[in-house]
């Protein structure tokens, strides 16, 4: 089945991009979470929308932190838009239920996104589209009403092998990610940091995250702009000593975290 007109002008007034999947494709890989039960009985299909949050490349100087934490907080954002969504495709579609997913999600997003025709897997992990190139977030409302689902777009990541030579850890190869390598990873962990890994973190001149392998990418050369007014208000390019970190994504470990980072560069 597909969507009506008015279904369809609510997605895409949610996000610039969606596509549909199966939910029986996922129905024996649901991620242990809280968030899993509010998963719909006789679930049928998943709509998956993404966000772009791409500024431009002048916008990131000097920034200091990973550039999905430069917009607010992006959970936020896409919290209220998917669950207003979700109501109103309720409302117009009778006797189906609709329920909205973003962040702590029970569904491994990159292969959902993947299914649902909006892109590829990159070497990475992370999920690679045609026009936006890397730089997005994955949401999805999971229904009860049964959709025709998306064609896939095919691989967009062409294996260049270029975010592997680029990252300045190991953490990527040809067999496989290792996430206990990745300079994300180890800047987001609440355990002490070891001599080493602060030095990983100095290095690179970001208090949080990591965009090496994403920049260094042939498919994020010419990535189009944002246009969600929620990621073009209240940009923060740098994390500072004594933040609010409400509605900041580099907060959501806690204080204490950031902190550390932020005086690994103090110190040095």
């Amino acid at each position: 089945m597909a969507l009506d007109k008015r279904s369809e002008k609510i997605l895409n007034d949610v996000a610039p991009a969606w596509g549909v999947c199966d939910y029986c494709d996922f129905a024996e890989h649901i991620l242990p979470c809280r968030a899993a039960s509010k998963i719909p009985e006789n679930s049928k299909s998943i709509i998956t929308m993404i966000f772009p949050y791409y500024l431009g490349e002048e916008t990131y100087e000097n920034s200091n932190i990973s550039r999905y934490a430069v917009v607010p907080d992006y959970n936020n954002a896409m919290r209220e838009r998917l669950s207003d969504a979700a109501e109103k495709l309720a409302l117009i579609n009778e006797g189906e239920q609709f329920v909205a997913f973003c962040g702590n999600s029970p569904f491994p997003e990159v292969v959902l996104a993947e299914k649902s025709g909006l892109g590829s897997k990159g070497i990475n992990g992370l999920l690679l589209t045609r026009e936006y190139g890397s730089w997005v977030f994955i949401g999805e409302i999971v229904t009860t009403m049964k959709l025709e689902p998306s064609t896939p777009c095919g691989a967009v990541c062409d294996g260049c092998g270029k975010c592997i030579s680029a990252c300045p850890t190991g953490a990527l190869s040809r067999d496989g990610f290792d996430i206990t390598k990745c300079l994300s990873a180890i800047s987001q962990q609440k355990a002490d940091l070891t001599p080493e890994q602060e030095k990983m973190i100095i290095s690179t001149g970001c208090a949080w995250g990591c965009d090496i392998c994403q920049k260094a990418c042939p498919k994020n050369s010419h990535p189009r702009l944002t246009d969600i007014p929620e990621f073009l208000n209240d940009i923060k390019l740098c994390a500072e000593s004594g933040d609010d970190l409400k509605n900041r994504a580099y907060g959501w470990r806690g204080r204490k975290v950031i902190e550390r980072n932020l005086k690994l560069f103090d110190d040095k």
